[in-house]
């Protein structure tokens, strides 16, 4: 059977709001196709990003946390809701421009990989739905 949507993905950083901005925006413009994702972040922590809470929760389908203090502060799991551990630290001074690069290049490698292990649920869905 096919995917009657698509996948929804909350980013969780606890330690900088970055990473999670980054891997949101690189689940929804590169996977588009496979997933919705959004960035979330502690209470507390300055910037944009919305805080992780019960409705984003309700809302996904996959928390992904990609630090050691989100792991930290994942709350419990509903029935349904999956979590991955992507740990992307340390996370870079500000000023060192070239090793945000290198975390944003490494959080982009991790989304393909993300996206490539939805094409290959679709195909198999899409196999067993010939058969």
């Amino acid at each position: 059977m096919a995917y009657k949507r698509k996948a929804r993905i909350v980013f969780f950083c606890a330690s900088h709001p970055t990473p999670a901005i980054l891997a949101a925006h690189y689940a929804n413009t590169l996977g588009s196709d496979w997933m919705e994702a959004r960035a979330a972040v502690l209470p507390g922590m300055a910037g944009e990003v919305p805080v992780l809470d019960d409705t984003a929760l309700a809302w996904a389908d996959l928390l992904v946390t990609l630090d050691a203090a989100a792991l930290a502060a994942r709350p419990p799991l509903r029935a349904g809701l999956q979590h991955r551990y992507y740990p992307f630290e340390p996370i870079p001074d500000v000023a060192d421009k070239e090793a945000w690069r290198e975390l944003a290049a490494r959080i982009q490698q991790r989304v393909e990989g993300m996206i490539g292990g939805m094409r290959l649920l679709q195909k198999a869905a899409h196999a067993s739905d010939g058969l």
